[in-house]
């Protein structure tokens, strides 16, 4: 089994291979020093008394508020307690998985005076797969979805253990692990930070990354079967305009349909194509842009302090605690805003072509691709369901980071919003897979109109991975398994695979 061992630089994909992939986590002796020292210079603050946020302190409005050192463990858990009120549907396995990486992440960083021994505990509830119960609503951005993994650390809350959902304490002693006693400071670095935040935008960036790379293969499988024209991807019109991204996807459309045959019978059959089909390297080359632009930001939060208080070494060798809002989501809300914004542009261009392979008015094919329209529907009904998720896509689009509810008391009277965006990112990509999925199976279904006329390499390549799953649709049948098994393929990166098995890497 793959392991992440934590004290260098993180990456997405490191996310992924835990998150998805159950690598186990270990950490180096760097990352186990730099925890060590810091939570030394915690104690010194607790002995001393003096006023530091969330160590000596209250919490929110009540930081005017001092903590007495006999009480501050208990202080710690009460925070715990406290925080945990998201609610609703708990969130899934993977997600959940991310946030308590990115956790340990964030907390070994060096800088916010956590123990080793409560990391540890954590670490080894990931690499033995305890999944707390994590409730998906309430979150202005940190705190209560972190509280409810916390929970589980000191012996309470409920999560999964190989397969049943347990009470905390006893799901680690079925790993043969023990609840910990929060020490000070302990409860408020649990809850605050950017975790929840990073953990969801990370999930739906690498999936983005995904789509857009294999619209581009749905994109040209439909201007194949459109009879279209490689006019408008030609080199000189994106040199012109050289956004990298524009003429990248141009490029991979070049590429997958050079040695066309459909492409080549029909060249000058119209004087230029649908914007849908005219227009694919300028849209998913801003999609790609804007991706890419999430990815910037993701890389550096992977990899930043992001907790209130934070610890510093002066070069004296002593230490202070400095207040701050490194906890802000802002960054990676505001990314994953534009995000979902991206992968719904992305996919109202898919479901343009969707029309216009169906619509016999426009595709020069049979109506709904369907060769016996007296007695079968054929694809008709595929695009309501595609319809139906531009709708949810519309809606999810709306970005989350311009709310704004003033909180506890004022003393946060600014809310970054940035779960909820995060939250809808992630949403997004999880449907835009269907679109991209029903773009997939309809093209398929069109070429099979070609009878005596050979598709290019790599558009046969997407033809025959999509009829490993579907086959050719001559009668009804119930189409949404068909669409979930072409969804996972698309998510899975299938597509991409056999395509560059065949005609080389798909740029992104």
């Amino acid at each position: 089994m793959e392991k992440i061992i934590l004290g260098k630089k993180v990456t997405m994909e490191d996310v992924i291979c835990v998150a998805r992939g159950y690598a186990q986590v270990e950490f180096s002796d760097e990352y186990c020093n730099r925890v060590n020292k810091c939570r030394s210079y915690v104690e010194q603050f607790s002995k001393e008394g003096q006023a530091i946020y969330g160590l000596t302190t209250g919490l929110g409005d009540n930081c005017r508020k001092f903590v007495p050192e006999k009480d501050r463990e208990i202080i710690q858990r009460n925070h715990i307690l406290a925080h945990t009120c998201s609610v609703g549907e708990p969130i899934n396995e993977e997600c959940t998985r991310a946030i308590m990486f990115i956790m340990l992440v964030h907390f070994g960083c060096g800088y916010t005076g956590i123990r080793l021994e409560t990391l540890n505990l954590l670490r080894d509830m990931l690499n033995n797969n305890i999944v707390p119960r994590v409730p998906g609503h309430g979150s202005v951005g940190y705190v209560s979805l972190e509280a409810h993994i916390g929970m589980v650390l000191i012996g309470e809350g409920k999560a999964w253990y190989k397969g049943k959902l347990l009470a905390g304490k006893k799901a680690l002693a079925s790993a043969g692990l023990k609840p910990t006693v929060l020490s000070s400071k302990e409860g408020l670095t649990i809850v605050s930070g950017t975790t929840s935040v990073t953990a969801f935008t990370a999930l739906a960036l690498y999936d983005a990354v995904t789509l857009a790379k294999t619209e581009d293969i749905a994109a040209s499988l439909t201007l194949e079967v459109l009879k279209g024209t490689l006019m408008s991807m030609d080199e000189r019109i994106m040199k012109v305009r050289p956004h990298p991204d524009q003429e990248r996807t141009a490029s991979n459309i070049r590429a997958l349909l050079k040695d066309s045959a459909i492409i080549e019978k029909y060249k000058g059959h119209r004087v230029q194509d649908a914007l849908s089909l005219r227009c694919v390297p300028q849209l998913h080359g801003a999609v790609k842009k804007f991706i890419k632009a999430g990815l910037d930001v993701l890389e550096i939060e992977l990899n930043s302090a992001v907790d209130n208080p934070l610890i510093f070494e002066q070069a004296d060798g002593t230490a202070i605690a400095l207040m701050g809002c490194n906890a802000d989501g802002t960054y990676v809300g505001m990314a994953a805003d534009v995000l979902a914004i991206a992968i719904t542009d992305l996919c109202k261009m898919s479901a343009c072509r969707i029309d216009r392979m169906l619509n016999h008015l426009v595709s020069e094919l049979p109506a709904f691709l369907n060769k016996n329209a007296a007695y079968n529907n054929g694809l008709m009904m595929i695009q309501y369901t595609a319809a139906g998720l531009m709708g949810e896509l519309r809606i999810l689009s709306h970005p989350a980071v311009v709310d704004n509810l003033a909180t506890c008391a004022n003393q946060e009277d600014y809310v970054n919003m940035g779960y909820n965006a995060a939250k809808k990112a992630y949403d997004s990509v999880q449907l835009a897979k269907y679109i991209c999925a029903i773009e997939l199976i309809c093209g398929a279904q069109a070429l099979d109109c070609y009878e005596n006329i050979g598709p290019a390499t790599g558009t046969k390549a997407v033809y025959n991975l999509v009829r490993k799953v579907v086959p050719v649709m001559e009668c009804d049948s119930p189409l949404e398994p068909y669409i979930e098994m072409v969804a996972k393929q698309v998510i899975d990166c299938d597509y991409i695979r056999n395509v560059e098995e065949k005609i080389g890497k798909i740029l992104f």
